[in-house]
């Protein structure tokens, strides 16, 4: 019976070996699995919830909260959405039991947009930078209220950057009197807005024109509104619609050679000939149209009782530049209007730039590699600006637009060694500052710039060759802190 008795009590100790090890190391609620499953579902969840800022790390059933988040109000959602991912849970049931918050602030974002579209069949699209998930919701919801049947469609992104202002009751506004058009485009770029659309009514027109450009300050309100064009062009998806009437024939055929002849895509006319001349209403065209077969999107257009003629939509900073530039030479009957927006473009030389890892280090890396490959040109001798320097400039803005907003710059002038170093001096400063009022009139903040002239003193090649001195007469620019 003794014996029976050992060996029950050894089959016993077995058993409690086996359920502790089993316990300790293969049941699910164990602190080595248990942090494990808790950190996955909550990786899981953030992820499915679209907080791709966000990551977790489990101290056993205490989650930490880490990333960069777009608004406070996105911290507190993830950590809701990291305390209910494994259920109800509790410290008996194996759940998530606390939230800490490691969560750092990203970035402001500058210039801080929003954008709203009413189309031609009344769906609204919601675009841009929101400050958080509570206002974009609510946005949401506004929009829906004057689309009825029509679609909602929601691109907005949470950011940081916002106005220091009622932001949220501007966009609202914003939204309201876009409802009003038949058609249209509110932009809200940090503290202007802009309102551009169609309406058939001239006292809605003018009326809505009224509300935006007495907005309330510290916003200040650009709007263009207009009735039905007798003639347009617009951008569609991959390609250039010309539609309207045309007095001739000749005047249709040489409209759409000029739109084949700029526009890389397909261009689909459905002018007709019909109505009265215009005299002098070409000559706009003419001259216009080149350009905006450039637009990134927008609509250009021709209204001889009110508008006249008008360029809308988005275009790079020296596409924009040079059709103002041109149009100034136009001396037709009717009036010109250019309400656009200027895009950044996209630059393949700082692919891959980690732009918050070392702000200051990545901001150089990039002005570098664009100015690598690409020259700022001038006339022989002058401080004016080629058009050939138009698409460095463009990639110059937009790395100028991916830097910290707390990132001065200095924009130096270069030259070769030919002539009197006092005269390249004064020349090299005198180019470093072109390209200074260009980024300013650009819509880049002048507090951020300063300009030296360098002359030959910074060669990087030798003067002797011509390839040598083509090399030394350059733009260069330095990147510092702003306390520096």
């Amino acid at each position: 019976m003794r014996l029976l008795d050992y060996l029950f009590g050894f089959v016993a100790l077995l058993g409690l070996v086996c359920t502790g090890w089993w316990a300790v190391y293969q049941s699910a609620n164990t602190p080595v699995n248990l942090q494990a499953r808790l950190q996955a579902n909550a990786n899981a969840a953030l992820t499915e919830q679209g907080f791709d800022w966000a990551g977790v790390r489990m101290h056993g059933q205490r989650a930490e909260l880490t990333g960069k988040a777009p608004s406070i109000d996105a911290i507190d959602a993830a950590a809701e959405t990291v305390l209910t991912s494994s259920g109800a849970g509790g410290v008996l049931l194996g759940g998530v039991t606390m939230v800490q918050s490691g969560v750092g602030t990203a970035p402001p974002v500058s210039p801080y947009v929003w954008r709203a579209i009413k189309t031609h069949s009344g769906d609204y699209i919601l675009i841009g930078h929101v400050p958080s998930r509570t206002i974009r919701a609510d946005l949401m919801g506004e929009a829906a209220s004057h689309a009825g049947d029509a679609a909602v469609e929601d691109r907005m992104q949470l950011a940081n950057g916002a106005p220091a202002a009622n932001w949220q009751g501007m966009a609202r506004l914003a939204l309201e009197r876009l409802a009003e058009l038949d058609s249209g485009e509110v932009r809200l770029q940090d503290k202007t807005v802009r309102l551009r659309g169609i309406s058939m009514d001239t006292a809605t027109r003018a009326r809505i024109s009224a509300d935006v450009a007495n907005v309330t300050a510290p916003f200040r309100g650009e709007p263009f509104l207009r009735g039905p064009a007798l003639w347009s062009a617009v951008h569609g998806e991959g390609e250039l619609v010309l539609s309207g009437k045309v007095a001739t024939e000749a005047e249709r055929a040489e409209i759409l050679a000029i739109a084949k002849q700029y526009y890389a895509r397909s261009v689909r006319d459905e002018m007709q000939v019909a109505g009265n001349p215009h005299p002098g209403w070409l000559e706009g065209v003419r001259v216009g149209l080149p350009h905006f077969a450039h637009f990134q999107s927008g609509e250009m257009a021709f209204d001889p009782e009110e508008t006249g003629l008008s360029f809308e939509g988005e275009a790079s900073g020296s596409t924009i530049a040079y059709l103002q530039q041109d149009l100034a030479t136009v001396s037709g009957p009717y009036p010109v209007t250019v309400f656009t927006d200027t895009v950044q473009v996209d630059v393949d030389e700082i692919r891959g730039i980690d732009f918050e890892a070392d702000p200051v280090a990545a901001c150089q890396s990039a002005f570098d590699a664009v100015m690598e490959t690409n020259k700022v040109n001038f006339e022989t001798g002058l401080a004016n600006l080629t058009r050939e320097s138009g698409q460095t400039l463009d990639k110059v803005m937009t790395v100028s637009q991916r830097c910290a907003p707390d990132l001065v710059f200095e924009v130096g002038g270069h030259t070769d060694a030919t002539g009197a170093r006092e005269a390249n001096i004064a020349l090299s400063e005198a180019r470093a500052r072109a390209v200074r009022d260009y980024m300013v009139s650009a819509g880049f903040s002048p507090s951020r710039l300063t300009v030296i002239g360098y002359g030959p003193d910074e060669a990087v090649q030798s003067n002797d060759t011509e390839d040598g001195r083509a090399k030394n007469r350059r733009i260069g620019f330095k990147v510092r802190e702003r306390s520096e």
